[in-house]
């Protein structure tokens, strides 16, 4: 029999109607909504938390991660005032605010309103945050500035009943890089920057890629073989989110309602054909499209911009965990040295743009006085984690704290030459992205005497790019106490074993499954 959760969307009609109710209901103290009501109201962002009754997470839409000081300004007053002083930073280039009561949260998205953030459309079964690249515009290499199509997307989604009540939640992603850093393997839809080649010309637009997801059964996206002018991206988003919202099999099984699932059954083919079906121009092919190589890419650092005697300057945030002093800091560093740009990325980092040459030291000066080191280690670089049991309902194990000890640990006693992705996620769901991670932790449970306690499964190999794979799971339930010594074996043993040169990836391959396992349960010879 159907869940309220399966039917509230049907009987509702169009979803974001539920913020008039919301208002009301928050004079009560939220006494008067129904399990159906909470359910709608991720449609504004808002999640109740998992122990706190009354408090809510409230997730930003940050489209291509861009904010100006003054937003950010306004975050950092929310989190200091009404949300203990922090806000995490997601792999969707959103921020998430916690502990926001039930009673302040309408005034709190006026007041976000006032500064021209939204929160419609931020979580539920519609498009999510749009992701694309934080450099857009001002990196020296990108095909072209993808900020415009994204934001004429952003526009058109955002509010939009028409696209209110998909079967389930939505991801796309618009970026022109050459790099690639907006990862299009994993998204839904996909407008990946390329030029193609017409009579020796190069004409700049996208390749698309379709069918893209993570969790409990990942998929990477494929590749469409289809270019798409930059003024087209959004008739063509638009036909095949129309797709995907009137495909009757989708909406029948809440697991199976999932865009990659779509393309894994119906294939390229059949959708290419629906799709052109849809639009009043025909389809172009990319037959001259390159895949690239996996590579890190952060954005960490200083870079000059494509602007002459203009640099931004990339700075790691610690599990994207980042606090309202340390908000106002970059606000002010942004206004005072630069022109008040600041990106967020699917790193959990954060950007300055603009900065004139002579200022960059002020800048970096000015991160570290507030605990934000631009010249961080490759752990911290490499580090993600999801929101994790501290608020998540579906979580089972802490995350941020644990990736802390971790990144610690690792400092002590590793030396890195390069980042390696580490990704901690609380449960299957995978939220941190842990199956395209060089070592990926699912949260699990691990009996110990009488007791279950928090444990880590641990996997190994995950890659982008043309050879991109899913990482393997090589050891499981290690007590979430060890997990730290425990990668400190296998990072050693890596440094050891390694040949000239050697990556990670390619280290775990010649290793083998029962090689990895071994340095992770201290058998191996770590040194």
């Amino acid at each position: 029999m159907p869940t309220s959760q399966e039917t509230i969307k049907e009987k509702i009609g169009n979803p974001f109607l539920v913020r008039e109710k919301l208002e009301a209901a928050a004079k009560e103290g939220f006494t008067s909504l129904t399990e159906d009501d909470f359910f709608l109201a991720k449609w504004y962002g808002l999640y109740t938390h998992r122990h706190e009754p009354g408090f809510f997470m409230l997730r930003l839409k940050v489209p291509g991660g861009s904010l100006n000081s003054a937003q950010l300004k306004t975050i950092a007053r929310i989190a200091a005032e009404e949300n203990k002083d922090f806000a995490d930073i997601t792999t969707r280039q959103d921020i998430q605010l916690h502990w926001v009561s039930g009673e302040k949260a309408p005034a709190v998205l006026e007041e976000l309103k006032g500064v021209g953030i939204t929160t419609l459309g931020a979580c539920g079964d519609v498009l999510r945050n749009l992701v694309g690249c934080p450099v857009a515009g001002v990196d020296k290499e990108e095909y072209l500035d993808a900020s415009p199509v994204l934001k004429e997307a952003h526009q058109f989604f955002t509010g939009n009943p028409e696209f209110a009540n998909l079967p389930r939640k939505y991801k796309v992603s618009i970026a022109a890089c050459r790099d690639q850093c907006q990862q299009p393997e994993i998204h839904c839809v996909n407008f990946v920057g390329c030029q193609k080649l017409e009579g020796g010309a190069a004409r700049p637009g996208f390749d698309l890629w379709l069918g893209g997801g993570l969790s409990t059964r990942p998929y990477f996206a494929q590749r469409a073989n289809l270019f798409v002018p930059p003024e087209r991206v959004v008739p063509v988003l638009k036909a095949v989110t129309e797709i995907y919202r009137d495909a009757p099999l989708y909406r029948e099984t809440r697991s199976k309602a999932r865009f990659k699932f779509l393309i894994a059954d119906w294939g390229i083919e059949k959708f290419r054909g629906l799709l052109q079906e849809k639009l009043d121009f025909p389809l172009e092919e990319n037959p001259s499209f390159e895949e690239i190589p996996d590579t890190y890419k952060d954005h960490v650092g200083v870079h000059e911009q494509k602007q002459p005697g203009l640099f931004y300057v990339g700075v790691p945030v610690l599990v994207g965990r980042i606090t309202g002093n340390q908000m106002r800091k970059v606000a002010d560093l942004a206004e005072r040295h630069g022109d008040g740009t600041i990106r967020l990325t699917v790193r959990q980092n954060l950007l300055i743009l603009n900065i004139s040459k002579e200022k960059v030291g002020n800048v970096l000066e000015g991160c570290e006085g507030v605990g934000l080191s631009v010249s961080a280690s490759p752990v911290l670089r490499g580090v993600l984690a999801c929101t994790g049991i501290e608020f998540c309902k579906l979580a089972v194990t802490e995350t941020k704290a644990r990736a802390r000890e971790i990144v610690r640990y690792l400092e002590a006693r590793v030396r890195l030459e390069e980042p390696l992705r580490i990704h901690v996620t609380g449960c299957p769901n995978t939220c941190a992205q842990s199956p395209i991670a060089h070592i990926g932790l699912q949260g699990s449970k691990v009996k110990a005497g009488d007791q279950m306690i928090e444990a880590y499964d641990v996997a190994l190999g995950g890659q982008l790019g043309k050879d991109r794979a899913f990482n393997r799971f090589i050891v499981r339930k290690i007590p979430a106490a060890e997990i730290a010594e425990r990668l400190t074996q296998l990072l050693l043993g890596y440094k050891k074993l390694r040949r000239p040169g050697e990556l990670f990836n390619d280290f775990c391959k010649r290793l083998g499954d029962e090689g990895c396992a071994s340095l992770l349960s201290g058998q191996g010879s770590s040194g």
